[in-house]
């Protein structure tokens, strides 16, 4: 059973997902955001904890990061 909900835009990677078997159960959600002014790509990572509270991270990728991580994918997608 695939417990992901994910959608994606021109400007919006979201995926959702809860309970997989390799996490504690609760709530994670990662967006990845192309905003149009920036040459940067906005990376939001949300975990609620066991008392319901949502805890935000967030990072910004270069192109050259996204580079690197696109190449990073596509040789794990090959295996």
């Amino acid at each position: 059973m695939n417990q992901h909900q994910t959608t994606s835009t021109s400007a919006w990677f979201h995926s959702r997902y809860r309970g997989e078997d390799r996490d504690d159960g609760c709530t994670n959600e990662l967006s990845v955001y192309r905003d149009p002014a920036e040459p940067r790509l906005d990376v939001l990572l949300t975990n609620v904890d066991f008392a319901g509270v949502g805890h935000d991270n967030t990072y910004s990728l270069t192109r050259e990061d996204a580079a690197q991580l696109r190449d990073f994918l596509q040789e794990w997608l090959q295996h």
